[in-house]
């Protein structure tokens, strides 16, 4: 039968009832169950409690509920503010180290609350369950350090990452100038033009990859900052179109765009979000086939505009697709299709993204069935 017929949502059987009180207070050894009155006496003391603290009930009736609290515990009177507490507010969490009969300790986790109550309400006794956690908290206590360990790993990496970058741009412009010279002076054009072109390519790499390692430190430190403005859409991706179309007509990718034909005005960092397509359009030309096709269509709702930018060319495995917006994914994955770099492209685009409060997905059905990448990005500065 119910206990308490006005409450619609509970029920049990005095049967169950019973059954329970005898399994809580008789057969338990996992859950400790202590009785206590006002004064913070001991009244009762099941086998559980024996159990996880090595003391039978003869020891502990009559004796304070400071007897279970370590002595920095006992100083602070927490044993008297967990009782005030749980009459207070009908519950007193627990989750602090405990004693055993034997000295030692172990973490509890559990409650007191009041469980007897005179005419006026006031409270005349408690209970307090708990059982041993110390397992748990060794757990946690081991997550808590390799957290630590990691994001002092990551601050190390970090330091490193902007060191090679800055000290990369130092060589950068004379090496740079020098090809400008070389460009300008060559005696023999014709033999000059593919050493020379090899140059400008490899030089536009190397800038491309120190600047992508700078955005990253940026971003990881906090430090990239976005500067919104207002701009078309369609003028936003056809200028990132522009900019990648010598690397397309290089491999012979074709471009399909589509754009809406009313102008949409989008508040982002020009910028930045230029950034973001063309490393994924240059991507979709480098991962693809001679030949090839990159698509690139745009629209939008009430408050953001998204594009989608796909192509028929390699593929990602589905093994890498999850992570392919990680950092230093691409150089751990070397042996896939979608391997060659640093990887740290697709991080700076990610964060970019998130930076303007977007997301980007990326969409596969696997190796050698192309790819899509959705960004999704709000129209206006968000508030």
């Amino acid at each position: 039968m119910p206990t308490d017929s006005t409450r619609q949502d509970t029920f049990w059987t005095q049967r169950d009832a019973d059954a329970f009180a005898e399994l809580m207070l008789v057969k338990t050894r996992q859950y400790g169950v202590m009785f206590y009155d006002t004064d913070l006496r001991i009244t009762g003391w099941n086998q559980g409690a024996a159990f996880i603290t090595g003391w039978t009930a003869d020891q502990v009736l009559g004796k304070p509920t400071g007897i279970l609290f370590v002595p920095e515990d006992r100083e602070r009177k927490l044993d008297e503010h967990e009782a005030h507490t749980a009459a207070l507010v009908g519950v007193g969490e627990d989750e602090r180290w405990h004693l055993r009969s034997d000295g030692s300790c172990f973490w509890a986790s559990g409650v007191s609350v009041p469980l007897h109550r005179d005419e006026h309400g006031k409270v005349t006794g408690f209970v307090k369950i708990f059982r041993d956690a110390t397992h748990l908290r060794a757990r946690t206590r081991y997550l808590e350090n390799e957290l630590k360990d990691n994001v002092a790993r990551q601050a190390e990496r970090d330091v490193f990452i902007g060191t090679v970058a800055h000290e990369m741009r130092n060589p950068l412009s004379p090496l740079r100038s020098a090809q400008q010279l070389l460009q300008m002076f060559a005696g023999d054009a014709e033999r000059s033009r593919q050493p020379l072109a090899v140059m400008d390519r490899q030089l536009g790499f190397l800038e491309k990859l120190i600047e992508d390692l700078v955005d990253l430190t940026r971003v990881q430190s906090g430090k990239l900052s976005i500067s919104y403005e207002k701009i078309p859409l369609q003028v936003l991706l056809s200028e990132a179109v522009d900019s990648c179309r010598p690397a397309a007509q290089a491999q012979q990718i074709s471009f399909h765009l589509s754009f809406p034909a009313v102008t949409i005005e989008v508040e982002v960092d020009s910028r930045r979000i230029n950034q973001v397509f063309v490393n994924l359009i240059n991507n979709a030309i480098k991962y693809n086939h001679p030949g090839g096709d990159v698509w690139l269509t745009a629209t939008a709702d009430q408050t953001h505009f998204v594009c989608y930018l796909k192509d028929n060319g390699k593929g990602i495995p589905s093994e890498l697709q999850p992570k392919i917006f990680d950092v230093f994914t691409q150089a751990e994955n070397t042996g896939a299709q979608r391997g060659e770099g640093l990887g740290i492209g697709l991080a700076v685009v990610k964060e970019i993204v998130s930076l303007h409060q977007g997301t980007v997905e990326v969409r596969s059905e696997g190796v050698g069935k192309g790819s899509e990448f959705i960004v999704r990005v709000p129209l206006q500065k968000p508030a």
